[in-house]
């Protein structure tokens, strides 16, 4: 080859070089590497089961990063249940007035029941729904709930999905929390595409999860809405109650107020009563499958109650000074628990409020049972006798 020949090569290979890192560069400096490391870290987290994609449209285009992951167990393990916990979260910038980890979602999946329970501290039992009113049932074919939670000072908007998995393989129940301080408007909730955006990624990991670790579960629809849960402002008198709170009756200024969801499949459900001055009085929760479960060893665990299953009791007294009572449930080795907390100091009631609290736990755990398919729960009682 020619000398000039030659140079043209080798200037032509220089410069193709050249574009090769100008758009290498390019590339990096223009977000691409990021947005492909996100990708990877999204379809990768969660044991790749989180639908990415509404993970990063929800979160936004910013950097993300994980945290608090962990995996273990199988619905075909014998000694080990599945659990497995991911974090994402948006990293905003610094100095920005905003803080620095601003937005973000949680996820657990848990096999149910958990196994080897003695050695579980209650706090890793099982994710709560804790909320401060009602939760309201997903609907469209999901067993599940979408409420508001305080965790911590942090406002989340938490989905809970209770997969029921073909016979002898357990059941699935999968929590996603999403922080909504992380949003620009006061109330993220009041958006309907929002409100449905936090949900799907719920229902949608729940299927991704089904498939991956061989549930088999019959699933819900595509949800095309998400329930909005009651606020402060929308109580009801208790005479026109229609769902959670049904047929409890009205007592003076103590319970003229009741805030409620409709009743639907779903393995938690909550009635809230107040005084005339919106002040809680009573809140009454119906825990089924694996929230019955972890309710009863919180209460055994943190208030030295006994356990339902090991006392042989179907209902008796809680450390609080609430009430408890059991029912079964058709399908489920759980019997549902119901519980009634009074708000007030238990020294200060008089047998009069005492025999209120009883019939109206009474009333609730009866209305819950029956529309859940379960046996006609035992009667409420003062006592702890089996």
């Amino acid at each position: 080859m020619a000398p000039v020949k030659r140079r043209a090569v080798r200037g032509a290979a220089g410069l193709g070089a050249l574009v090769l890192l100008a758009g290498g560069l390019f590339w990096f400096a223009g977000g691409g590497y990021e947005r492909w490391s996100t990708g990877r870290m999204l379809t990768s987290a969660c044991d790749g089961v989180l639908p990415a994609g509404q993970v990063r449209s929800l979160l936004g285009e910013g950097p993300l990063k994980t945290g608090g992951d962990e995996s273990g167990g199988g619905l075909d393990d014998p000694t080990t249940s599945l659990r497995v916990v991911c974090g994402i979260s948006r990293v905003t910038e610094r100095n920005a007035g905003k803080p620095v980890d601003d937005g973000s979602v949680s996820v657990t999946i848990n096999g149910v029941p958990t196994l080897g329970r003695e050695a579980r501290h209650y706090e890793t039992f099982y994710p709560t729904l804790r909320s401060e009113l009602p939760p309201a049932p997903l609907g469209q074919g999901w067993n599940g709930a979408f409420g508001m939670d305080e965790d911590h000072g942090e406002a989340k908007a938490t989905t809970a999905v209770l997969l029921d998995c073909a016979p002898g393989r357990g059941d699935l129940l999968i929590t996603v929390a999403v922080n909504v301080e992380g949003y620009v408007d006061d109330s993220p909730l009041d958006d309907p595409e929002r409100r449905t955006a936090f949900a799907r990624i719920a229902t949608d990991t729940a299927a991704n999860a089904s498939r991956r670790w061989n549930c088999d579960a019959d699933l819900g629809e595509a949800l095309t809405t998400a329930p909005l849960p009651v606020n402060k402002d929308e109580y009801v008198a208790p005479a026109d109650a229609k769902g959670t709170c049904s047929g409890i009756p009205a007592r003076g200024k103590a319970v003229a107020r009741a805030w409620e969801s409709g009743r639907g499949t779903t393995p938690f459900e909550a009635c809230v009563l107040g005084d005339t001055e919106g002040r809680t009085t009573y809140r009454l929760a119906a825990h089924y499958g694996p929230y019955a479960e972890g309710a009863r060893h919180d209460h055994a665990e943190r208030l030295g109650d006994p356990d339902p299953i090991a006392s042989g009791q179907r209902s008796g007294l809680l450390g609080n000074g609430g009430y408890w009572t059991t029912a079964t449930c058709p399908g489920s080795g759980e019997p549902a628990f119901f519980s009634l907390i009074p708000y007030s100091d238990k020294a200060k009631r008089s047998d009069a409020d005492r025999a209120y609290e009883l019939s109206v736990l009474k009333v609730f755990a009866e209305r819950s049972a029956a529309a859940h398919r379960c046996a006609a729960p035992a009667a409420p009682t003062t006592t702890t006798a089996p």
